[in-house]
């Protein structure tokens, strides 16, 4: 069986490496392009968030490259990426292509991946699937977390558009190692190379902005026109609150460590928004009072036009916003997004920024929060 899966940040290098380790035929969507978007949003309802309309745009490339059956997850709470799969199955349906679509739910995530194992005519050993689980979600915590780190550190590279190529490359070595010690080459090879491609950190610290909003729209940087490598061009260090990896630690392979970090994010949202409204907006608005709290100089909400649960975040922003003396600044997505008026955008803010800093805005704000 070929099969395929949509883009999700770092998460298909893992993703990948599971099915083809239980033996899969694995068909990978080419990289997200405006080809991409444009053919999703052919065929995806007008109003639907920008997330479903990339997704099919992966489906209709992959399944014209050879794909039978699609991976997708489900999804909990009143987020309409629990409906993503049942609506994308009758849109490929009526275009006449009925691909099995394989919908790995929080509850039933193992007995899908055997039920499909079954129907391929595979036998794989439970002790197998742990040791390829255990690769697989190395391989996508190591890229995120190097991308989490050239994000920070950015702004302190030597050749402009370096650490971007750093991290492509990365990539397709993560892709290609078949074991834990060809992993840990990668990682020792990586280091060195962007440890000698960085200066010295500055006497004055650079700007601190912290990116929150839609999961996917924060992870899938080639949909959010790069957002968080735009600011570090412009001398920024950018902290991003959500990584795939992140998701699949708390929700199907717990970790506690991710667990008491959600609490805490929990505590910071709860005056603000006492419950949870779907999707990542209770996040959003934890991770800002957090990134506030913390002395960041400004945040960026990233969000798909109509996402209710990021729209209900977006309504909090300007309170907290007043409250700790912060910038926020929203940007909204859907497929007809331009990229010159996102960098204009992000320049006018990256200056005034500057400006704050410079007339020393901010700074009771900072030293409240050190010994908050």
């Amino acid at each position: 069986m070929r099969v395929t899966f949509p883009h999700l940040g770092m998460v298909w290098v893992g993703v990948k490496h599971l099915l083809e380790g239980v033996g899969f035929e694995v068909v990978v969507p080419p990289p997200i392009t405006k080809a991409t978007i444009e053919l999703g949003a052919k065929y995806s309802p007008e109003f639907i968030c920008l997330p479903f309309k990339v997704m099919m745009g992966n489906y209709l490339q992959a399944i014209e490259a050879g794909a039978e059956a699609i991976f997708m997850l489900g999804g909990v709470g009143p987020c309409r990426l629990g409906y993503y799969a049942e609506v994308q199955r009758e849109i490929l349906a009526d275009l006449g292509l009925p691909t099995r679509m394989i919908v790995l739910e929080r509850n039933n995530f193992a007995r899908e991946i055997f039920t499909a194992l079954k129907a391929n005519g595979s036998n794989v050993r439970w002790h197998k699937l742990l040791s390829l689980i255990r690769l697989s979600l190395a391989k996508v915590t190591y890229l995120d977390n190097l991308e989490a780190l050239l994000l920070r550190e950015r702004y302190r590279e030597k050749q402009p558009g370096y650490c971007s190529k750093l991290l492509a490359q990365a990539v397709q070595a993560v892709d290609k190692a078949q074991s834990w010690s060809e992993l840990g080459q990668v990682k020792t090879r990586v280091s060195a190379q962007l440890k000698a491609e960085l200066l010295p950190p500055p006497a004055q610290p650079p700007l601190r902005v912290g990116i929150v909003g839609e999961i996917y729209m924060l992870i899938e940087s080639s949909v959010n026109f790069f957002i968080g490598e735009r600011l570090g061009e412009l001398g920024v260090s950018v902290t991003r609150n959500l990584y795939g990896s992140n998701w699949v630690r708390e929700h199907l392979l717990p970790d506690w460590r991710v667990k008491h970090q959600m609490r805490r994010i929990a505590r910071y949202c709860r005056p603000y928004l006492p419950q949870r409204v779907g999707g990542h907006g209770y996040e959003t608005v934890g991770y800002v009072v957090d990134y506030a709290k913390k002395g960041y100089d400004g945040l960026v909400q990233v969000l798909p036009l109509t996402c209710m649960p990021e729209i209900i975040a977006e309504s909090i922003l300007p309170t907290i916003s007043k409250q700790y003396d912060i910038p926020v600044l929203a940007l909204t997505f859907d497929e007809h997004a331009g990229e010159t008026g996102l960098v204009t955008r992000l320049e006018a803010f990256v200056d005034m920024l500057r400006e704050r800093r410079r007339h020393g805005v901010g700074r009771e704000r900072v030293a409240l929060s050190v010994g908050d």
